[in-house]
């Protein structure tokens, strides 16, 4: 994969002809609300002023369509490669790994960027090309090498953001120490907060040419407690908070007005009232081996969930008898909405097997009010989510459902003000947007540039 992304940075160093003229660059703020979805932006029962005035101000979509899955990690890195996971090849939040070359599957999320993202990004561009960058929380980051400040989203994100910043946040009291304590003994909600004080920090001190800060708190939220929930609208109105307070800390730095700031988010939302365990289905149909404690052990299948999405792993990827029961077992099953084989991936954004080891041999999806989980555990298929303590909200889903779209706002020096797009936005079009709105140009991305949005004197500089 590090050969490939030598490869991809070479052709843009290489450049070419199509780039914006050279200009003073105003910089860009990218903030992402986990599990924040498009219908809510304008739900009275949402109490988020700040992030209304912006859209007021500036301009706003009816929705931004996700990638396929509708997971965090895969499109908060189709919002910086402006590609699908069947290009940039993330689709989980970790690395998939395989056991001895078959099963059992294991996640890990400890892994660096390149090994996790299979193109260039918005951020590798920009050092490149001499910006300054910096994120805060955002997934499939660390160690990226063209990351001036970074506070990565993996499980050890203290011991591993950039030396400076770490001090820095220590010796302000943001961090309370230099371990991984200082988030693991803050609540959910507390650690929105050291993220959005990090952030501020940046700013105030060393404010970037790019910036990316990735709130979680409203996602773990919808996830516990279902979507339009009193706790999910509170959770909402904190974000809010944490907007208007990166706003000030804009102001105090003097930045606020000559900054352009992207609202959105990575998915929607939906409740899952009701929760499928496929595992307990290929155990008893013989097809996956499990020991006294339900840990899985080998077999020849395997399923991978996240929410209203999962996929099926052989052993032997070229097992046709087991794939045919796997499908057969799972087809017209209740609550699936769709079992798909890989002739069908092409069509969702997801790589062949062939492409990526990440991918699986059959993909899942559940329709809206059903969620996988991947325990195996009990006897029964489906069972009542809240009554099993699992989660009665999910994303995950087929971007096939609106209910997977996810909000976009914009607003700054560059962009039209009091703009609302009647459209439903392309999550690969905000890497090439920033982008260009920085001078550069992302050539890896599939998402086109979204003239729209810009002011008309920007575009005749810009041209």
């Amino acid at each position: 994969m590090k050969i490939l992304i030598f490869f991809f940075s070479l052709m843009l160093l290489l450049g070419n002809n199509d780039k914006p003229v050279e200009q003073d660059r105003d910089p860009v703020v990218i903030i992402s609300i986990d599990g924040f979805p498009a219908d809510l932006l304008w739900d009275q029962k949402a109490p988020i002023p700040v992030i209304r005035a912006l859209a007021e101000e500036g301009t706003w979509a009816n929705g931004l369509r996700p990638s396929n899955p509708s997971l965090t990690w895969a499109n908060h890195t189709s919002i910086v490669t402006g590609v699908h996971p069947e290009k940039h090849h993330l689709l989980y939040n970790a690395q998939l790994r395989r056991t001895n070359g078959g099963l059992p599957i294991t996640l890990q999320a400890s892994r660096d960027k390149d090994d996790l993202v299979a193109v260039p990004t918005l951020y590798d561009i920009a050092f490149e090309a001499g910006l300054t960058t910096a994120e805060v929380n955002w997934p499939a980051t660390r160690n990226a090498g063209t990351l001036h400040d970074s506070f990565p989203d993996v499980p050890n994100s203290v011991g591993n953001m950039t030396l400076d910043l770490q001090w820095d946040l220590y010796e302000e009291g943001i961090l309370d120490d230099m371990t991984n304590f200082a988030l693991w003994n803050q609540s959910n909600a507390g650690k929105d907060r050291v993220w959005m004080q990090s952030a501020q920090y940046i700013i105030e001190n060393r404010m970037p040419d790019l910036l990316l800060l990735h709130l979680l708190n409203v996602d773990s939220t919808h996830h516990r407690s279902g979507i339009n929930s009193e706790q999910g609208f509170t959770a909402l109105a904190l974000a809010d908070y944490h907007v208007g307070e990166i706003l000030r800390a804009l102001e105090r730095a003097g930045k606020r007005e000559t900054t352009n700031i992207f609202v959105v988010s990575d998915h929607g939302f939906t409740s899952t009232a009701r929760t499928i365990l496929p595992n307990n289905i290929l155990r008893d149909a013989g097809l996956l081996k499990v020991d006294e404690s339900n840990r899985i052990t080998g077999g020849l299948a395997q399923v991978v969930t996240n929410g209203g999405f999962a996929m099926v792993y052989l052993d032997d990827p070229d097992d046709e008898d087991t794939a045919q029961k796997v499908v057969e077992l799972f087809t017209d099953f209740e609550g699936i909405y769709k079992v798909l084989v890989p002739e069908d991936y092409k069509k969702y954004g997801l790589p062949h097997p062939s492409e990526s080891d990440q991918v699986g041999d059959i993909l899942l999806s559940t329709v809206p009010g059903y969620g996988f989980i991947s325990f195996v555990q009990g006897d029964e298929y489906i069972v009542e989510s809240a009554r099993h303590g699992f989660s009665v909200g999910h994303h995950g889903f087929l971007t096939d459902f609106d209910e997977m779209d996810a909000v976009f706002v914009a607003a700054g020096p560059d962009l039209k003000n009091g703009e609302h797009l009647d459209e439903v936005i392309d999550i690969r079009s905000i890497a090439p947007t920033a982008a260009y709105l920085l001078g550069l140009e992302l050539s890896t991305a599939d998402g086109e540039i979204l003239f729209g949005l810009f002011d008309e004197r920007f575009l005749e500089a810009a041209r």
